[in-house]
């Protein structure tokens, strides 16, 4: 199956600006290709917010890192292929809906705001669990496998980069 849209969670933004993230079988080689398969990529502005958070804490050792994150925010902001979603009247009300299942606040408006693209990559365990909510919520290994890369997932496994 071939995702034409893809919302991605604070995790799947993160590499975008050279921040590393645990995910079992992640590999930067494969998630360009996903990348490269879709047609847009869409995330929160509250995603870039939070990578900066990450950013600025890696960045108290590693100075560079805070120029980096800011060559990463300068190429997607420029990419015609990147969604950057604001916080609209829209994504309110469905934060609205959202917020009484127990989400954290910054959950529960990416889901709100991934109700746009109808799907929503994600390692929250949380976020997986729900059903029924016109959303349909993926992690990485799923992604590769409706996207008929299980020989990149085998790979990945392997051979993380």
């Amino acid at each position: 199956m071939k995702f034409r849209e893809l919302y991605r969670d604070t995790t799947y933004v993160m590499p975008f600006f050279y921040l590393n993230i645990d995910v079992k079988g992640f590999s930067r080689t494969v998630y360009k290709e996903v990348i490269k398969s879709v047609d847009r990529i869409h995330f929160s502005e509250i995603s870039i917010i939070e990578a900066k958070a990450k950013s600025l804490k890696i960045g108290r050792d590693q100075p560079e890192i805070n120029k980096k994150f800011n060559e990463g925010l300068s190429v997607l902001a420029a990419d015609e292929k990147a969604v950057i979603h604001g916080y609209r009247a829209m994504d309110d009300k469905k934060f609205n809906e959202f917020q009484p299942r127990g989400l954290s606040f910054f959950d529960a408006v990416i889901l709100a705001q991934s109700c746009t693209v109808g799907i929503l990559l994600t390692e929250d365990s949380k976020l997986l669990r729900l059903k029924d909510i016109g959303v349909k919520t993926i992690n990485w290994d799923a992604l590769l496998r409706e996207m008929g890369m299980g020989d990149k997932l085998a790979f990945s496994k392997n051979f993380c980069d």
